[in-house]
C-alpha cells in the first residue's frame, strides 16, 4: 500500500489482491499541498494584517481555501490507487 512502487501493486494484483491501505499516502497528499501553501504565503499565516501596508490576508488563511487544495489531492491519489488496483469504475452491492 502506500509507500509501494506501481510495479509491486502490479504484480500484488496478479496475485489476487484486491485491497490495499493507502492512509498514510492519503494523509501525505493532504498535508503537503496545504504545507506548500504555508510557505508560500508565511505572512498570511503569521499576521491577521500585513503590518506594512495593512491589507488583511484573510483571503489567504480562510480555511476553506488551503484545505480545498488538501482535498483535491486526496482525490487525486485516490484515483491512483483504483487505477493500480484494477478498480476504477466498478462498484459492488452493500451487502454483497
Amino acid at each position: 500500500g502506500s509507500g509501494s512502487e506501481a510495479a509491486k501493486i502490479e504484480q500484488a494484483v496478479g496475485y489476487g489482491v484486491f485491497k490495499m491501505n493507502i492512509d498514510t499516502d492519503t494523509q501525505f497528499a493532504f498535508s503537503k499541498p496545504i504545507g506548500d501553501f504555508v510557505k508560500a504565503n508565511p505572512r498570511a499565516f503569521e499576521f491577521q494584517i500585513d503590518p506594512d501596508d495593512g491589507k488583511p490576508y484573510k483571503s489567504l488563511y480562510d480555511p476553506r481555501k488551503y484545505l480545498r487544495l488538501g482535498e483535491e489531492q486526496v482525490v487525486v491519489r485516490l484515483q491512483q490507487a483504483f487505477d493500480e488496483l484494477g478498480s476504477k469504475g466498478k462498484t459492488i452491492a452493500a451487502n454483497a
